[in-house]
């Protein structure tokens, strides 16, 4: 029999003079706090003493750097933790404290690296995981799953033509965009001996955006005001329930549409605030739908928990022929970011303008030609090489190489006079440069966790950033063909997981470079590699612990604490 524990935790961090994180908008910045932000935990304990842990916070998403400390932390108090069990996950709300990431890319627009928020965010996340195993209880975990109705305006794809491409799809018209996407929810319910709801937790694909740029207070969005809803419900019965409102498949999925009539361009009303009441009271409702099904609509889950993972290098992998299809020299690039990328999204968050968009890629454009030029001469093994990354990152106009460190196709951005008022963005990254700040490591992350967790017939893929609809499926397909010999029958993609390192499209929507594509970093095979890396973790999965061999797994570069010191602190008054 399982034991069972939940907790949720607030997240003690500051909400003035702080950028937040998701929208990469300088004026995006806190004054105030719309709402509190809470990390919520769920432990699980088998009959031999291992232990799981499932945590969510109310942040934009996980970072490299939280991940490794709070498995460090919570080493310290469980030196027989396996961290291949401890799953860190965020619901991407755009309205959160940022600067809690080592890799520059993610804090450029906060700015800077802030140590005090990156500790709250530990300390939450260590707090809660520890106050839910101290919780632990004799318990069931129940599972079901179901999808909202039609009518509701839950959530919308906001990339429908690439959508359409998918060969498995059914193209959809403009007014269906409601229908592209995975309606459904799926929902873990963890009760006491005595049935009572000790932790819900549901995995459901929406962009948590429904408070715009133009916010200044600190807000869990929609699925924050979910989570609160469902508590309110069962505090109403005298009972302490922990619930979490994740992430599934929400990379090209949105809160927000347009709609006959509509003269603004977010979400159901006008006030963002309400938009976002509407959309998380949604969420709420059907997760209350599932939980009033009948016992007998409910599976209940074996007490058998698990997990594999490791670390992998996505600049260079090699994906499995079964995954390309039939190719067998389709590999990943290093990470390279397009110019639809810079663009936006028309419906979450605009970019750049289409005529600044058209500049930047032509000015790109003659600066990788000219670069390449010269590498032919000058070194024509690595222009090889470099020309057979930009193969596999084709079609993409490529903008930015976080992954080798140029802005702009210019290696040396710091010899080029950008005046702030015009550009405050690339004035901070030269800035950076100049004081020697990015030099140690790529601009964000390459080498990533994947992972996998076994929860009796459920596994879990964490995925270290964000998968489209269509490539959820995917995912989840590969690892059903693996993992049902053992009797896994149910597979849910938990998205910003561990890791951030951006968006993984299918080949076909990559191909027409939206915003998604364009945020693709890793080119257009990305999801064959993870698709081939999820795939190689699962038949590890089925083995016994002693025999199992895993994919080769890397370590992720530490940064020196003096490159950090150059980029920590500085608040945004202070630019």
């Amino acid at each position: 029999m399982l034991q069972i524990g939940a907790q949720r935790t607030l997240i003690r961090v500051r909400t003035r003079k702080i950028g937040m994180l998701g929208y990469g908008a300088m004026q995006n910045l806190a004054n105030h706090a719309l709402s509190d932000l809470y990390v919520r935990s769920c432990v699980f304990q088998d009959e031999s003493g291992d232990w799981l842990a499932f945590a969510n916070a109310e942040i934009c998403f996980v970072t490299q750097s939280i991940h490794q400390e709070v498995l460090k932390r919570l080493k310290l108090e469980f030196p027989e933790l396996a961290p291949e069990r401890i799953a860190l996950t965020a619901q991407h709300t755009h309205s959160a404290p940022g600067g809690y990431s080592h890799y520059m890319f993610y804090n450029v627009t906060v700015p800077d690296f802030q140590p005090d928020v990156f500790q709250a965010i530990v300390k939450a996340f260590v707090e809660s995981i520890l106050g839910a195993r101290k919780k632990i209880q004799p318990g069931r975990l129940k599972y079901i799953s179901g999808a909202f109705p039609d009518h509701e305006e839950v959530a919308f794809n906001r990339s429908l033509e690439a959508y359409n491409r998918n060969p498995e799809n059914q193209p959809l018209q403009p007014d269906q965009t409601h229908l592209a996407i995975d309606r459904t929810m799926y929902l873990l319910k963890a009760e006491n001996l005595q049935g009572e709801v000790v932790s819900v937790i549901n995995w459901f694909g929406v962009h948590a955006t429904s408070i715009g740029p133009d916010n200044q207070g600190i807000s869990s969005d929609n699925k924050g005001y979910a989570a609160l809803e469902l508590e309110q419900h069962f505090l109403r019965q005298g009972l302490n329930t922990v619930c979490i409102f994740a992430q599934a498949a929400a990379a090209d999925v949105s809160p927000n549409f347009y709609g006959a009539g509509k003269d603004w361009p977010r979400g159901k009303f006008s006030s963002d605030e309400e938009s976002r009441r509407f959309n998380g009271r949604l969420q709420a409702d059907q997760a209350l739908r599932l939980l009033s099904e009948p016992e007998s609509a409910f599976s209940e889950l074996s007490p058998q928990l698990d997990g594999v993972l490791i670390y992998a290098d996505l600049s260079d992998i090699s994906c499995d022929p079964e995954f390309t299809p039939g190719h067998t020299d389709r590999r990943t690039a290093p990470a390279a970011h397009g110019v639809p990328f810079l663009a936006g999204t028309a419906i979450d968050g605009k970019g750049v303008s289409k005529a600044v968009a058209s500049t930047i890629a032509a000015f790109c454009q003659v600066q990788n030609n000219l670069r390449l030029k010269r590498l032919q001469q000058d070194n024509p093994e690595l222009w090889q090489r470099e020309q057979q990354d930009y193969e596999m990152q084709a079609p993409k106009t490529i903008a930015i190489e976080t992954g080798r460190r140029r802005f702009l196709g210019l290696e040396h951005l710091g010899q080029v006079p950008i005046p702030e008022r015009l550009e405050p963005v690339l004035a901070e990254v030269q800035r950076l440069i100049k004081i020697g700040a990015i030099k140690e490591h790529s601009w964000t992350p390459q080498v990533l966790p994947v992972q996998i967790l076994r929860i009796g017939e459920l596994a879990l893929a964490l995925f270290p950033g964000e998968v489209t609809t269509t490539g959820a499926r995917r995912l989840r397909k590969t690892l059903l063909s693996r993992l049902s010999a053992a009797g896994v029958t149910r597979t849910v993609v938990s998205g910003y997981a561990n890791a951030y390192f951006g968006y993984a499209t299918t080949p076909e929507e990559y191909e027409l470079q939206t915003y998604e594509g364009g945020h693709t970093v890793f080119g257009r095979w990305t999801l064959p590699a993870f698709q081939t890396l999820y795939a190689r973790l699962s038949e590890a999965l089925l083995k016994p612990d002693a025999e199992r061999v895993l994919p080769e797994s890397t370590s992720p570069p530490v940064f020196s604490d003096q490159e950090l010191s150059l980029r920590s602190g500085r608040r945004w008054h202070e630019r």
